[in-house]
């Protein structure tokens, strides 16, 4: 038959499975039916092995469009072109940013909040790039958007972005390959910035409370009338838990009895029980008595946890002349315990950071008894410096924000 189009009109379609149908006046050239389409193609022989070219679907492409790509199509078969690869290759050639971005998310099992906030970055400080091939990405673009960035919105966010770009780069240079087999991106265009040096030198936060301001901080803290706010900051600077571990803790999680409590689902993914100093015993035993919320520091937020308390932060920064954010208390409970000679393994699993490669380390048990008298040293001279004894224990008030 000629696959004309009032032939190609008259085709059935298939029950199950697909049948083919090939033109007799162009040899190679033909359509598969299916249940539901008509599929234009060509085929050819190339050395031992078929070759078959999808050319597109009846009727968006006509007969006669589909009779004149076919004649190209089996002529650039005829020469020995893999017009398959070659369409593959000039995809994967066309790749944008953003559909890598989306890859990258999916390959790795991260946390919403990681997510949220490699989004952030990516949209904040890249929009343009979005649909831009990966391949189009110049040394000179990056580096000039470094700079912009960094004179608009901080040198700290401008190596954010780079390093989040770095990442995303290095990962499509790994996955995406051209047909020959090599990288489709043998040199990460964000390796300029090391190469002329232009990371911007941001120095680290180094805030944290010293022993002589700990009563100041204490007495305003103490003071405050939620208690529920004001337990939450004497946890995290007690234990050196992060903030949005130590606000999502809940009941389960705490021991009274073995007097500890545990990480469920760190930022560093390793679950970890870790020991409770006497006095956040008597702490906890109070407002669990007088609580009915699954959380050990209730909210009022959707997600029933305290949020940062960021307005009585201000207010406690502003009474005592102490400028303070959430992860300074935990570098003054790490500060604190290196200045008592407490072994470095011992802060770092009270903190649960990661050991590192030491080898010793390697060998290193650190359970919740081992770690029990670091930990109530630390809270002991906490409290010292603070004028505080460790029975006292500011009594719980129920309240609209403390209960459910």
């Amino acid at each position: 038959m000629k696959l004309i189009k009032s032939v190609v009109e008259k085709l059935d379609f298939a029950e199950k499975g697909q049948v083919f149908y090939w033109d007799d006046d162009l040899a190679g050239f033909g359509m598969y039916v299916g249940t539901k389409t008509k599929t234009w193609c060509v085929q050819q022989r190339i050395g031992n092995k078929t070759k078959r070219v999808v050319l597109g679907k009846y009727p968006t492409m006509t007969a006669e469009k589909a009779r004149t790509e076919a004649k190209k199509g089996i002529g650039k078969l005829a020469e020995g072109i893999d017009t398959v690869k070659e369409k593959r290759e000039k995809a994967i050639k066309s790749v944008s940013l953003g559909e890598v971005f989306t890859a990258f998310l999916d390959s790795r099992q991260l946390k919403p909040k990681t997510v949220r906030d490699y989004t952030g970055v990516m949209n904040n400080i890249y929009p343009d790039w979005q649909k831009l091939p990966i391949t189009d990405i110049t040394r000179d673009a990056v580096e000039h958007r470094h700079k912009k960035v960094g004179a608009e919105r901080g040198e700290a966010y401008a190596n954010l972005g780079a390093r989040t770009l770095r990442s995303v780069l290095n990962y499509a240079g790994a996955k995406y390959e051209t047909g020959k087999g090599l990288s489709l991106l043998p040199e990460n265009p964000v390796k300029r910035i090391s190469q002329t040096r232009s990371w911007y030198k941001v120095k680290g936060r180094t805030g944290h409370l010293k022993s002589h301001q700990l009563q100041i901080w204490f007495d305003a803290v103490l003071s405050i009338d939620n208690e529920t706010i004001r337990d939450y900051l004497i946890f995290v600077l007690l234990t050196g838990c992060r903030k949005n571990e130590s606000a999502k803790l809940q009941w389960t999680d705490i021991d009274l009895t073995d007097k500890s409590y545990v990480l469920r689902d760190p930022k560093n993914g390793r679950p970890m029980q870790l020991p409770l100093s006497d006095y956040l015993v008597d702490m906890l035993t109070v407002r669990k008595a007088n609580s009915n919320s699954v959380f050990v520091f209730f909210g009022s937020g959707k997600h029933g946890y305290l949020v940062e308390p960021k307005r009585q932060i201000a207010k406690i920064v502003e009474k005592t002349g102490l400028p303070f954010g959430m992860h300074d208390l935990r570098r003054s409970f790490v500060t604190i315990a290196e200045s008592l000679d407490i072994s470095s393994f011992a802060v770092k699993t009270l903190i649960n950071h990661r050991l590192g490669d030491d080898v010793t380390s390697g060998y290193i048990q650190m359970n919740v008894e081992r770690l029990r008298k670091p930990m109530q040293t630390i809270t002991d001279f906490i409290l010292k410096s603070a004028g505080i004894k460790a029975a006292d224990v500011v009594e719980f008030k129920p309240t609209a924000q403390g209960v459910v």
